[in-house]
């Protein structure tokens, strides 16, 4: 199972705009309730630094481009990111404990 990971840094002035995009995207996803999926969305307490991770059960497609509320989110943290757009970059799991599947 594959998990991905974004992480980003945000301009002071996007933050409202981003947590306000977070937790649209999230009840969209909770609307849908897409298989196979677990998402979460962190922010490193009193930062403007954002990480979301994704994990996808094997055959499982990313069901968040289709969703409008998610490709907001990723146009707004596009817009607030400091330096380059993030891209998703999948991590390897070392360990864990009831995190992922």
């Amino acid at each position: 199972m594959p998990v991905l990971m974004i992480r980003y840094e945000l301009a002071d002035e996007g933050v409202t705009d981003v947590v306000e995009a977070v937790e649209a995207a999230f009840a969209a996803v909770r609307a849908e309730e897409p298989d196979g999926v677990r998402y979460a969305y962190l922010r490193r307490a009193g930062t403007t630094e954002f990480i979301a991770l994704l994990e996808l059960a094997e055959g499982v497609e990313n069901p968040l481009p289709g969703m409008a509320a998610a490709r907001r989110l990723q146009a707004t943290v596009a817009k607030w990111a400091v330096g380059a757009a993030p891209t998703p970059q999948q991590v390897e799991i070392l360990g864990d404990y009831r995190m992922f599947g």
